[in-house]
């Protein structure tokens, strides 16, 4: 049973997101305290030709095998509606953030020579707001305010929901780049919340010891729920650290 994090309430919890864009390829990079995933989509200009997966740093040992479902991507149009590619790859059925990285891929994969950059910051909470801000390329994109998971400022968005309910109004708020930027700081803030608990020592809280509801991500599943042990020394503290991101040091 995960037990309070000690350390909670004086740190931030950062996420780095890297894309390139070059002919007929995209590769992403994502790391935080919990994850250092890379990918790399072929294409031939109009349909996914193929998926490389590298899990270098993950919550469980079956984290992994996340790769076999995410190949259900190749064949899928570049040009097709989000929902197309939800349909078919079916984000339940896997790894989260390798969906997100996938999905990245495929909505860049036209803008040849592009390079992209998400820096995600989530403050722990501390009894008070906690700031929570996304810049793209160096440039801040949000910067709000949230307390018991929902937006206190600015007050255009005061109320909205952090977690369930989330995409429904950042849709309708957003569009474009804001919309992408809007979505992967709700997942970094999803995953921040992991920095509340202790899992030490691992071989103490298997997955199957969080009662995640079924179809929160591959390793959570019927089949793999079961089996995911949590893998030993794999959290970082990246607070003082941004400049680690991306390195993926062991």
């Amino acid at each position: 049973m995960a037990r309070p994090n000690p350390s909670y309430g004086a740190g931030v919890f950062r996420r780095r997101i890297r894309l390139h864009a070059a002919a007929n390829t995209v590769s992403v990079a994502l790391e935080d305290g919990n994850h250092g995933f890379r990918i790399q989509l072929r294409h031939d200009g109009e349909r996914v030709t193929d998926i490389g997966v590298d899990a270098l740093r993950h919550p469980f040992d079956t984290c992994p095998e996340a790769a076999g479902p995410l190949q259900r991507i190749v064949g899928h149009r570049l040009d097709s509606p989000m929902q197309a590619l939800r349909d078919r790859v079916v984000p339940g059925e896997n790894c989260t953030h390798l969906f997100d990285m996938a999905a990245l891929a495929v909505s860049h994969a036209g803008h040849s020579d592009a390079v992209l950059e998400y820096d995600m910051a989530v403050e722990d909470d501390k009894g008070r707001p906690a700031r929570v801000d996304i810049r793209c390329n160096g440039r801040q994109v949000h910067a709000w305010e949230v307390e018991a998971h929902h937006v206190v400022a600015p007050p255009a968005l005061a109320g909205k929901p952090m977690m369930r309910g989330f995409h429904a109004w950042a849709a309708a708020c957003f569009d474009g780049p804001e919309l992408e930027a809007a979505i992967a700081l709700q997942r970094a803030y999803f995953v921040a919340q992991s920095r509340r608990f202790s899992f030490d020592p691992p071989e103490a809280n298997p997955g199957i010891a969080d009662g995640m509801p079924q179809g929160s991500c591959y390793s959570y599943n019927p089949g793999a729920v079961e089996r995911a042990l949590r893998s030993a020394g794999t959290v970082r503290d990246f607070t003082h650290a941004a400049d680690k991101l991306l390195r993926f040091e062991p």
